[in-house]
Protein backbone atom coordinates (compact mmCIF):
# COMPACT_ATOMS: atom_id res chain seq x y z
CA UNK A 1 0.00 0.00 0.00
CA UNK A 2 1.43 3.35 -1.02
CA UNK A 3 1.22 6.10 1.57
CA UNK A 4 2.09 9.26 -0.26
CA UNK A 5 0.22 11.68 1.99
CA UNK A 6 0.56 15.34 1.23
CA UNK A 7 -0.10 18.16 3.66
CA UNK A 8 1.27 19.91 6.68
CA UNK A 9 2.00 18.32 10.00
CA UNK A 10 0.46 19.73 13.16
CA UNK A 11 3.80 21.26 14.18
CA UNK A 12 4.16 23.02 10.83
CA UNK A 13 0.63 24.44 11.12
CA UNK A 14 1.30 25.68 14.67
CA UNK A 15 4.54 27.37 13.54
CA UNK A 16 2.72 29.10 10.68
CA UNK A 17 -0.05 30.30 13.02
CA UNK A 18 2.55 31.66 15.48
CA UNK A 19 4.37 33.51 12.68
CA UNK A 20 1.08 35.02 11.43
CA UNK A 21 0.23 36.07 15.00
CA UNK A 22 3.61 37.80 15.43
CA UNK A 23 3.21 39.61 12.11
CA UNK A 24 -0.31 40.72 13.06
CA UNK A 25 0.89 41.96 16.46
CA UNK A 26 3.48 44.14 14.73
CA UNK A 27 1.38 45.25 11.74
CA UNK A 28 -1.91 46.21 13.42
CA UNK A 29 -0.47 48.98 15.65
CA UNK A 30 1.45 50.38 12.66
CA UNK A 31 -1.72 50.35 10.60
CA UNK A 32 -3.66 52.20 13.33
CA UNK A 33 -0.84 54.74 13.64
CA UNK A 34 -0.92 55.37 9.90
CA UNK A 35 -4.69 55.77 10.01
CA UNK A 36 -4.35 58.46 12.68
CA UNK A 37 -1.64 60.25 10.70
CA UNK A 38 -3.84 60.12 7.60
CA UNK A 39 -6.73 61.74 9.48
CA UNK A 40 -4.46 64.50 10.78
CA UNK A 41 -3.18 65.16 7.26
CA UNK A 42 -6.74 65.21 5.89
CA UNK A 43 -7.80 67.80 8.48
CA UNK A 44 -4.80 70.00 7.66
CA UNK A 45 -5.52 69.59 3.95
CA UNK A 46 -9.16 70.63 4.41
CA UNK A 47 -8.19 73.68 6.48
CA UNK A 48 -5.66 74.68 3.79
CA UNK A 49 -8.24 74.21 1.04
CA UNK A 50 -10.77 76.33 2.91
CA UNK A 51 -8.19 79.08 3.51
CA UNK A 52 -7.26 79.10 -0.18
CA UNK A 53 -10.91 79.25 -1.20
CA UNK A 54 -11.53 82.14 1.21
CA UNK A 55 -8.53 84.00 -0.25
CA UNK A 56 -9.94 83.62 -3.73
CA UNK A 57 -13.35 84.80 -2.49
CA UNK A 58 -11.77 87.87 -0.82
CA UNK A 59 -9.80 88.69 -3.99
CA UNK A 60 -12.97 88.51 -6.09
CA UNK A 61 -14.78 90.75 -3.63
CA UNK A 62 -12.00 93.34 -3.80
CA UNK A 63 -11.95 93.21 -7.60
CA UNK A 64 -15.70 93.89 -7.61
CA UNK A 65 -15.31 96.79 -5.18
CA UNK A 66 -16.98 94.90 -2.32
CA UNK A 67 -15.75 94.01 1.15
CA UNK A 68 -15.35 90.33 2.06
CA UNK A 69 -17.76 89.19 4.74
CA UNK A 70 -17.71 86.27 7.15
CA UNK A 71 -19.65 83.36 5.67
CA UNK A 72 -19.54 79.58 5.28
CA UNK A 73 -16.14 78.84 3.69
CA UNK A 74 -17.40 75.53 2.29
CA UNK A 75 -19.50 77.66 -0.10
CA UNK A 76 -16.23 78.89 -1.65
CA UNK A 77 -14.99 75.43 -2.60
CA UNK A 78 -15.42 74.32 -6.20
CA UNK A 79 -15.95 70.71 -5.02
CA UNK A 80 -17.80 70.17 -1.77
CA UNK A 81 -16.24 67.24 0.11
CA UNK A 82 -18.36 64.15 0.73
CA UNK A 83 -17.75 64.38 4.47
CA UNK A 84 -19.29 67.86 4.76
CA UNK A 85 -22.68 67.73 6.50
CA UNK A 86 -23.74 71.29 5.76
CA UNK A 87 -24.92 74.01 8.10
CA UNK A 88 -25.75 72.71 11.58
CA UNK A 89 -26.73 74.85 14.54
CA UNK A 90 -26.10 73.49 17.07
CA UNK A 91 -23.43 70.98 16.05
CA UNK A 92 -23.90 67.64 17.79
CA UNK A 93 -22.41 64.15 17.45
CA UNK A 94 -25.70 63.12 15.80
CA UNK A 95 -25.70 65.70 12.98
CA UNK A 96 -21.91 65.65 12.63
CA UNK A 97 -20.79 62.03 13.06
CA UNK A 98 -17.15 61.04 13.42
CA UNK A 99 -15.09 61.91 10.36
CA UNK A 100 -17.35 64.74 9.13
CA UNK A 101 -17.35 68.55 8.96
CA UNK A 102 -20.13 71.05 9.66
CA UNK A 103 -20.48 74.82 9.64
CA UNK A 104 -22.09 76.53 12.62
CA UNK A 105 -23.32 80.02 11.69
CA UNK A 106 -23.75 81.20 15.28
CA UNK A 107 -20.13 81.97 16.04
CA UNK A 108 -18.95 81.34 12.46
CA UNK A 109 -17.26 78.04 13.24
CA UNK A 110 -16.22 75.19 11.00
CA UNK A 111 -16.25 72.04 13.07
CA UNK A 112 -14.74 68.61 12.58
CA UNK A 113 -15.66 65.52 14.60
CA UNK A 114 -12.44 63.47 14.60
CA UNK A 115 -12.39 59.71 14.40
CA UNK A 116 -9.19 59.65 16.40
CA UNK A 117 -8.68 60.92 19.91
CA UNK A 118 -7.82 64.56 20.62
CA UNK A 119 -7.04 66.57 23.71
CA UNK A 120 -8.68 69.96 24.01
CA UNK A 121 -10.94 71.24 21.27
CA UNK A 122 -14.62 71.84 21.99
CA UNK A 123 -16.37 69.39 24.28
CA UNK A 124 -20.02 68.65 23.55
CA UNK A 125 -21.33 66.15 26.08
CA UNK A 126 -18.09 64.17 26.16
CA UNK A 127 -17.54 64.33 22.39
CA UNK A 128 -14.60 66.47 21.30
CA UNK A 129 -14.65 68.56 18.13
CA UNK A 130 -11.91 70.44 16.31
CA UNK A 131 -13.15 73.94 15.60
CA UNK A 132 -11.86 76.88 13.59
CA UNK A 133 -13.40 80.34 13.65
CA UNK A 134 -13.94 82.19 10.38
CA UNK A 135 -12.67 85.72 11.01
CA UNK A 136 -12.22 88.95 9.11
CA UNK A 137 -8.59 90.07 8.84
CA UNK A 138 -8.16 93.80 9.27
CA UNK A 139 -5.21 96.10 8.83
CA UNK A 140 -5.98 99.31 10.63
CA UNK A 141 -9.56 100.02 9.64
CA UNK A 142 -9.38 98.14 6.33
CA UNK A 143 -10.64 94.62 5.78
CA UNK A 144 -7.89 92.72 3.99
CA UNK A 145 -9.25 89.17 3.92
CA UNK A 146 -10.59 86.23 5.87
CA UNK A 147 -8.84 83.52 7.89
CA UNK A 148 -9.46 80.44 9.98
CA UNK A 149 -8.19 80.53 13.54
CA UNK A 150 -8.35 78.31 16.53
CA UNK A 151 -8.57 80.18 19.81
CA UNK A 152 -6.57 79.24 22.92
CA UNK A 153 -9.86 78.17 24.53
CA UNK A 154 -10.39 75.55 21.80
CA UNK A 155 -6.77 74.61 21.07
CA UNK A 156 -6.40 70.90 20.43
CA UNK A 157 -3.75 68.27 19.95
CA UNK A 158 -3.92 64.76 18.58
CA UNK A 159 -3.38 61.89 21.01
Amino acid sequence: MLTNNRGFTLIELVIIIVIIGILAAVAIPKFLELRGEAEQAAVQNMVSSLESAMSIYASRQFMNGATPTVHNPFDDLSNIPENYNGVQDPVTPTNTPAGTWSYRPSGNWIMYHPRGSITGGWNNGGTRFIIYKVEVVTEGTDTVGLRLTTTPTYAYSWN
